[in-house]
């Protein structure tokens, strides 16, 4: 584990800022992703795609991660209002819990296909992108899982379906599609969850990075973490881009707020690992001015 001083500044913001950032556990993920925060147990969960296992940690003490091992490729997990934890897999949605018990409810992605990223919005229904093993342009999809497990596909045309969240008014759902460098904004409408009149928020420069996993502050703003850009985009709700934030990775790729604590995962490369000595590992961002909501609960 290590700490790191960094400095954000950005013309929005009224100083200059002084943020720390230090791992917060020794285990090191292939692809971590996805990371969740239970504000009650003060626990932060995430997975490692490619390594098929996740793993939680506490932040109010210094203890091991414990780690789970699932039998396939884990996109995503969230908690479950009934217990246990959902989870976005290569074959679609399955159930999990800390006694490594796995029961894959919904098999219904073709072999060459598998989900990436997910979240639960704001009335308990769970939202997950899939795409081709290979990202081939415009195989992926946007599915909506409701708690009753009934499914709507809410999106087609993707590549890699990724980040997505919504405003904190709920009127609108942001969503990144990786390969193609772009975050599009749809209207919502909370108590169906029909999304509509998508629009292009921000095209990402052609700098070598790629916009994965985001997070939404309190105020708003969108946060987008960037592969193989060692950096945190922030955004506007009208798509300006507001400030970066440098990270000791070079590959985060998304991120949640523990409060007033950013959670960003990163993916290790072994060419990395010279360079970016905490790839891999999952860090705390401190002192940001910034604050966001804990992860919501799918209601099934």
């Amino acid at each position: 584990m290590g700490c790191h001083k960094h400095f954000l500044h950005g013309r929005k913001l009224e100083s200059r800022v002084t943020i720390s950032i230090r791992s917060i556990s020794s285990d090191r993920s292939d692809c971590g992703e996805g990371p969740i925060w239970n504000p009650e147990t003060k626990v932060i969960s995430w997975v490692d795609i490619a390594g098929s296992k996740w793993h939680q940690n506490s932040l109010e003490k210094s203890s091991i991660s414990r780690t789970f091992v699932v039998p396939t490729i884990i996109g995503a997990i969230v908690e479950r209002a009934s217990g246990g934890y959902l989870a976005a897999v290569k074959e679609g949605f399955a159930f999990l819990d800390m006694k490594e018990n796995y029961s894959c409810v919904i098999d219904f992605l073709p072999k060459d296909q598998r989900m990436n990223d997910a979240k639960v919005d704001s009335k308990g229904r769970f939202w997950a992108g899939s795409t081709a093993i290979d990202f081939s342009p415009g195989q992926g999809k946007l599915h909506l899982l409701f708690p009753d497990m009934s499914m709507r596909v809410m999106e087609t045309g993707l590549t890699l379906p990724n980040g997505l969240g919504w405003s904190p008014d709920n009127r609108s759902f942001y969503l990144v599609d990786s390969m193609t460098k772009m975050m599009w904004r749809y209207d919502f409408d909370e108590d169906s969850g029909k999304i509509s009149n998508r629009e292009l928020m921000v095209r990402f420069a052609d700098d070598g990075g790629l916009p994965d996993g985001l997070t939404v502050t309190d105020e708003g703003l969108i946060i987008v973490a960037m592969w193989d850009g060692s950096r945190l985009e922030v955004f506007a709700p009208n798509g300006e881009r507001i400030t970066t934030i440098s990270m000791p990775v070079k590959r985060p790729t998304s991120c949640t707020f523990a409060g007033d604590k950013l959670i960003v995962t990163s993916a290790a490369g072994e060419q990395d690992l010279n360079e970016y000595p905490l790839s891999g590992l999952t860090l705390v961002v401190e002192g940001l001015p910034y604050e966001g909501q804990a992860s919501a609960v799918f209601n099934g």
